[in-house]
């Protein structure tokens, strides 16, 4: 009995389960396969229990069969390092034991790979495998270093897979970079950790780079983590990890003059002859009390042998500002309190004193503290003195890189980028950069700008500035771009070129300058104006005196106008020809695309990456075959790009021409006068529809009609029209308004789906686009009854039809206004025939609304948030189709959506302002039931899908609070309340946003509404 709980690629589960199967060899046991990361965890059940040592030992002994169709089924992608193996009796909560079989590498040898399946030595065989993949990994071997870190990452479900990168010397010829590489660490180690989910970069990074660090690689420059979701074509993060030995870490800062670095770096070397050195900096001389490690009593160490171990070290350390030491043999101290005092050296009475003078005794160069070069603004003494401010825990930053400094100095100025596996806290880095700076007092540095950012990135995540004394700038400083690594670029990525400031100017030289050229300006307008003949210069004008004053308003004569009229109406109207011929033939002149091709009625098959469109199986509906496995999803959907049909098109393109030059007036919402013609065209070709969806930018987005109108032929119930008036911001007083008042009951289908969510029934906020509708031309003309109406049907349309001669005759204004409509629109279609650009005028319109959005760009003269809404609005305009659904292709991707839209929290959500539902929403909707009730209108309200990320705890109370509400008006008005907010909580690929869906999510949303029994589809008499 198999029951394999995992996903995985291909028959992966199914050959692994086999395996297993095949390995325990023993009737009446279950097994449970699951693989984690690079860890197979296997559970075996009995209902008599299992032996550990019997399991064990069946297991290992597969492992060590090598023949065809019985060892172990790996894939180079994602190795298994070890298995655990788990006994239970069934009907137990918990295992009986666990056992952990370790699978060697190729490396390892026959003798490393035993395994005993003795109680006694499973710890040491462990124990032995352990030290053994430290040991490996310390040599550079991938897998090596892959298994030692699975260790870690694969409890959580991570893989890891090591690749080892060479990097060409830039320096050196192509026929030297292989020599080169050999010789220079000029390598990069590759750890690409794959799994099911997206894990935080902080549950990662840090144990991965304690990991790599140390192991003390050699020959590598750097190290590169990349974690990748599995199916996704790119990775979600990339890490940089310096791999700096820690040896070289604490070589540079004692030659600094670190003491605590001069302290280690000593007891390195003395620790081999039994010794350790306490360091004591004082002044320019530094103070070590050398003691052994394990004494024998009271004993001293050996001067000599200390002097001989203690010197070499400082000489080639070389410290910066300190020119003796000063060498006391003392007894061991067990009083670690006074050992973790740094005293003065006499309290402590040495047996044996020695004076060693150091190279900065007697090298200039030298003889200067970190402290006073930084001060006269050397760039690597400050570096030097901030890594130790931010990094007090030397043993911190030798494990983990600490937090790394980049310094760059731009005129007056100081730029400083930190970076670490995490990015740092800007109040752990900012504030105390930019005091320790200030105390320098660097001359010519007025000011410090501090950024923060990850390890390998290349845009700060934050920044921090201090001006040390007022700075006046005419325009905005320029932010300089640092390199992702050292490794390859030690300058500026792209320095800015600041504007120079000019100290002599003054407020009345800029009002001056810009008065000038004001005037300038006009006066080249004026001139322009009077060479056209058009217009003549006032007598006052003396700098007009180069156009000629023969047409001075005294001789010009009536006669000489109309000739000057004529000539510039003749040039104007064959300028006005020869651009219409022009832009015809621009338009109409072939444009290649390589890379788009349309087909008529062809459907594209568009993948979406690893997401099932299936709707999940039922309990028996067999979803496992006879492997124990689910059948694979399809992960492509199809979609037909040209489904409308030619007279859906023309009517679409009509409606739109037709709600450019509508006459109505408009209801200050575009989207709601533009839904109105469209809907008048439908009432035109067929009538109303059977089905109306009614609802805000939620319904726009999240109901496909064609996707509603196809599931449900395929349930049973064809030919049903379905219509999306999904209005932006619609609130239950818009719909109602909508409904009762702008649609009359014969063009209102028998079923109405209004799609929306709570926010659309919140009575404590202001309802900004009921308020835009109120105020608005349309609605006054609609109260006062003088609103044009949409078109009639059925028998109410002839009824009118038959008045309208008898209305024509007692009404002839109305006649005429019908008459010059008629005379227009003959006069448009005669001048639209001669024009060779109106028949493109939809190409052209789009041809300008690009170029409007790409110089609106350039210029960068709004905010973002507006011409955010702008494209916003023409990509939704343009995009509606015939039947009023908005279908967008945007997938919402968390980790790089927040990057361009702040993420607003529940707390601060307008739309959840003040969150009541009593009040005028709640009146509307009561209303609305009541004219559907007395009309036979079904209403069914969808509560729309919402994703994880979006309910946050107070989003989530308010709609627990609306479902309630919904609920009961359910059973006491009559209402088919459905919720779908739990439908695609973690499906981000069929959102848009983090609560709009996007057309596959339309489609998902379309599919159930369909297979909904609670739904009164049947809508259209059935035919006998």
């Amino acid at each position: 009995m198999l029951d394999v709980d995992q996903l995985a690629q291909n028959d992966r589960p199914s050959s692994l389960a086999r395996w297993a199967y095949h390995a325990i060899g023993q009737p009446g046991v279950c097994l449970r396969v699951r693989l984690r990361g690079n860890d197979l965890h296997i559970l075996c059940e009995s209902r008599q229990g299992l032996e550990a040592k019997t399991v064990v030992s069946s297991f290992i002994k597969a492992l060590k069969r090598q023949e065809e169709g019985d060892s172990l089924p790996v894939t180079p992608g994602n190795p298994i390092y070890q298995i655990i193996l788990y006994g239970r009796t069934i009907g137990q909560q918990r295992p009986d034991w666990i056992k952990q079989i370790r699978i060697k590498s190729p490396q390892q040898g026959s003798k490393a790979a035993k395994v005993s399946t003795t109680a006694g030595s499973d710890t040491a065989t462990d124990a032995a495998l352990l030290v053994s993949n430290e040991i490996l990994a310390r040599s550079g071997s991938p897998e090596a270093i892959a298994r030692y870190l699975s260790e870690t990452l694969s409890p959580l479900g991570v893989s890891v897979k090591v690749l080892i990168q060479n990097l060409p010397d830039a320096s050196a010829q192509p026929e030297e970079e292989e020599k080169a590489a050999s010789l220079s660490p000029n390598r990069r180690l590759w750890v690409v950790c794959n799994s099911n989910y997206s894990p935080d970069a902080s549950l990662i990074a840090e144990p991965v780079v304690e990991q790599l660090r140390h192991l003390q690689l050699k020959g590598f420059r750097d190290a590169a983590i990349c974690s990748q979701v599995s199916g996704e074509a790119t990775p979600e993060w990339m890490l940089r990890v310096d791999l700096t030995p820690p040896e070289e870490m604490l070589k540079e800062w004692a030659h600094w003059g670190d003491v605590q670095a001069i302290a280690r770096t000593l007891n390195q070397r003395l620790s081999s002859v039994g010794m350790e050195v306490r360091a004591v900096l004082k002044d320019a001389t530094v103070h070590l009390f050398c003691s052994l490690l394990k004494p024998k009593g009271a004993v001293a160490p050996d001067k000599q042998r200390a002097m001989k171990a203690i010197v070499p070290v400082l000489e080639r350390i070389a410290p910066q500002g300190i020119q003796a030491a000063m060498v006391y043999g003392v007894e061991t101290c067990h009083d670690k309190a006074f050992q973790q005092r740094l005293l003065a050296p006499e309290p402590e009475a040495p047996n044996w004193i020695e004076w060693l003078n150091l190279p900065a005794a007697f090298k200039p160069h030298l003889a200067e503290s970190a402290y006073s070069l930084a001060q006269k603004g050397s760039q690597e003494a400050i570096t030097f003195l901030l890594h130790r401010l931010l990094n007090p825990d030397l043993d911190r930053r030798l494990a983990t890189g600490g937090i790394h400094l980049k310094i760059r100095r731009k005129q007056d100025l100081l730029h400083i980028m930190s970076e670490a596996p995490i990015c740092p806290p800007q109040a752990q880095v900012g504030p105390p950069i930019a005091k320790f700076l200030r105390q320098l007092a660097i001359p010519e540095i007025v000011g410090v700008r501090v950024y923060g950012r990850r390890a390998g990135s290349t845009a700060p995540v934050w920044n921090y500035g201090d001006d040390f004394v007022h700075r006046r700038r005419l325009v905005p400083e320029a932010t300089p771009e640092f390199a992702a690594s050292d490794a390859y670029v030690s300058e500026l990525v792209a320095p800015t070129e600041e504007s120079a400031l000019r100290p002599d100017l003054t407020k009345e030289d800029l009002k001056d300058g810009l008065r000038q050229t004001l005037q300038a300006t006009v006066r080249t307008l004026r001139r322009g104006l009077c060479y056209s003949q058009l217009f003549v210069p006032a007598v006052e004008n003396q700098d007009l005196a180069a156009v000629p004053q023969r047409s001075t308003p005294s001789s010009f004569s009536a006669s000489l106008g109309f000739k000057v009229a004529m000539v510039w109406g003749t040039l104007g109207l064959l300028l006005t020809i020869q651009t219409d011929w022009l832009v015809g033939q621009l338009l109409r002149s072939p444009k290649t695309s390589p890379s788009v091709t349309i087909t008529d009625g062809s459907p594209t098959a568009v993948p979406l990456p690893r997401i099932s469109l299936q709707k999940g199986g039922k309990p028996g509906t067999g979803d496992f075959n006879a492997s124990g496995f689910t059948r694979t999803g399809e992960t492509s959907v199809i979609i037909n790009e040209r489904t409308e049909t030619p007279e859906k098109a023309s009517a679409a393109t009509a409606a739109i021409l037709a709600a450019a030059r509508s006459p109505n007036p408009s209801f200050n919402n575009p989207l709601l006068d533009e839904k109105m013609v469209i809907y008048q065209q439908r009432l035109l070709q067929s009538g109303p529809p059977d089905v109306l969806i009614v609802g805000s930018s939620r319904a726009l987005r999240g109901v496909d009609p064609v996707a509603l109108q196809d599931a449900l032929a395929a349930q049973g119930y064809p030919d049903i029209e379905v219509f999306n008036f999904g209005i932006n911001g619609a609130t239950a007083q818009v719909v109602d308004f909508l409904i009762r008042e702008v649609l009359t009951p014969e063009q209102l289908p028998k079923l109405i789906i209004w799609a929306d969510g709570a926010r659309a029934f919140n009575s404590g906020r202001e309802d900004a686009t009921y308020k835009a509708i109120a105020t608005s031309e349309g609605y006054q003309h609609l109260k006062a009854g003088t609103f044009p109406t949409l078109v009639e049907v059925g028998s109410d349309r002839k009824n009118r039809s038959s008045k309208g001669i008898n209305a024509e005759a007692a009404n002839p204004i109305a006649s005429w206004k019908a008459s010059y409509q008629s005379i227009n629109d003959w006069l448009n279609q005669s001048l639209g025939k001669l024009s060779s650009t109106y028949p493109q005028r939809d190409e052209l319109k789009s041809v300008l609304q690009e170029q409007y959005v790409s110089l609106v760009k350039r210029t960068n003269v709004s905010s973002d948030q507006t011409l955010s809404d702008t494209q916003k609005e023409v990509s939704n305009t343009e995009s509606i189709d015939f039947d009023g659904f908005l279908p967008l292709s945007v997938r919402f991707n968390p980790a790089t959506y927040y990057e361009n839209h702040p993420r607003v929290a529940g707390d601060y959500d307008s739309d959840y302002q003040s969150f009541q539902l009593a009040g005028e929403q709640d009146a509307a909707l009561e209303a609305l039931l009541q004219f559907s009730k007395a009309h036979e209108i079904g209403v069914v309200f969808v509560n729309l899908p919402l994703t994880k990320d979006y309910l946050d705890p107070t989003r989530t109370a308010y709609e627990e609070q609306f479902q309630k509400y919904m609920r009961t008006s359910a059973l006491q008005r009559g209402l088919i309340f459905r919720d779908l907010t739990d439908l695609l909580p973690t499906k981000h690929d069929y959102f848009s946003d983090p609560s709009h869906l996007n057309r596959y999510g339309a489609y998902q949303v379309a599919k159930q509404l369909a297979q909904d029994p609670l739904i009164p589809w049947a809508v259209k008499p059935t035919k006998e």
